[in-house]
C-alpha cells in the first residue's frame, strides 16, 4: 500500500504518524470550512434582482468580534491545544525515557563528520574506548526488539541524524553531547540521512541502518567483533572520532 510517509519500522513512530495525522485533518477541516463559508457569502449576499449592490458589512459590530473570536478560540483548542498536550504526553511517557538503566539497551557513539557518520559500540569487554569495540562508518547495525541508545557529537559543523524509518531526528552538535532513543520492530534496510545543511557535499552525507533479527545480528557481531580486533594498532592514532560515553568528551 502507497503511503505519503516512509514505512514505520518503530516501536514508538505511530504517535509521530497519529499526531502529523491530526494536525492534517484538523487543519483540512477547518480549510473546507472556511472555504464553505467564503461560497456561501458570495452567493447569499450577491448583488441580485431587487439588489443593485452586493451586501456587504466590515465586521466592527460588537457581535461579529464575538463570532470571530470564539471560532478564533475553538480552532485554537481543537487543533494547537489539543496537539501541545498530546505530544508533550508522547514526549513525557517515550521519547524522553531514555533507556539509560536498561541493561538490554544497545548503546551506540555516533561521531558526525563532514561528510560522513561513524557509530561504535562496546565490544564482549562492554567499555567504549578499547581494542574490541565494533566501529562502522555510514552503517548503523541493531537488533529488533531491543532499545537502541545513541549519543551523538559532532567534530566540526552542526550535522543532524534523520531516521525517516523510526520518525527520529536529533542534531549533532560540536562541543556538546545529544541524545535520541528508538526501537526498531522490523528487519530491513534504512535510510541514514543528514537534515542538516552541512557543506558543499551534505548530499553525501548518507548511511545505512540495517535492523536485524537477534540470530542475524548476534552473527554479524561475532564478525564485526572478530574484524575490530584485527584490524586494531594500539601504536596508531584513532581515526574514528572515539570519545567517552559516560562524560560525552
Amino acid at each position: 500500500m502507497h503511503t505519503v510517509l516512509p514505512r514505520d519500522a518503530s516501536l514508538d513512530g505511530h504517535l509521530v504518524d497519529g499526531a502529523i495525522g491530526y494536525l492534517t485533518a484538523t487543519t483540512g477541516i477547518a480549510f473546507l470550512a472556511a472555504l464553505a463559508f467564503l461560497l456561501a457569502a458570495l452567493v447569499l449576499h450577491r448583488a441580485r434582482a431587487g439588489r443593485t449592490w452586493a451586501q456587504h458589512t466590515h465586521g466592527n459590530r460588537p457581535r461579529d468580534r464575538a463570532l470571530m473570536f470564539a471560532v478564533a478560540l475553538i480552532l485554537f483548542v481543537a487543533i494547537d491545544v489539543t496537539l501541545a498536550l498530546g505530544t508533550t504526553r508522547d514526549l513525557d511517557q517515550r521519547f524522553w525515557r531514555y533507556p539509560e538503566a536498561d541493561p538490554d539497551a544497545l548503546r551506540v557513539e555516533v561521531t558526525a563528520r563532514q561528510w560522513a557518520w561513524t557509530f561504535r559500540t562496546a565490544g564482549p569487554d562492554g567499555r567504549f574506548g578499547t581494542g574490541d569495540d565494533v566501529v562502522t562508518l555510514n552503517e548503523l547495525d541493531v537488533p529488533t526488539g531491543r532499545p537502541v541508545y545513541l549519543k551523538l557529537r559532532s567534530r566540526d559543523v552542526v550535522h543532524s541524524l534523520y531516521l525517516p524509518n523510526f520518525r527520529t531526528k536529533i542534531d549533532a552538535i560540536p562541543g556538546a553531547t545529544t541524545r535520541a532513543w528508538f526501537q526498531a520492530t522490523t528487519p530491513g534496510r534504512y535510510e541514514i540521512g543528514c537534515a542538516q545543511h552541512c557543506g558543499v557535499n551534505h548530499y553525501k552525507m548518507r548511511g545505512l541502518l540495517v535492523a536485524r533479527d537477534a540470530g542475524d545480528y548476534a552473527e554479524w557481531l561475532g564478525r564485526a567483533e572478530t574484524d575490530s580486533r584485527l584490524r586494531q594498532d594500539a601504536a596508531a592514532p584513532s581515526e574514528t572520532g572515539a570519545w567517552n560515553w559516560e562524560t560525552g568528551k
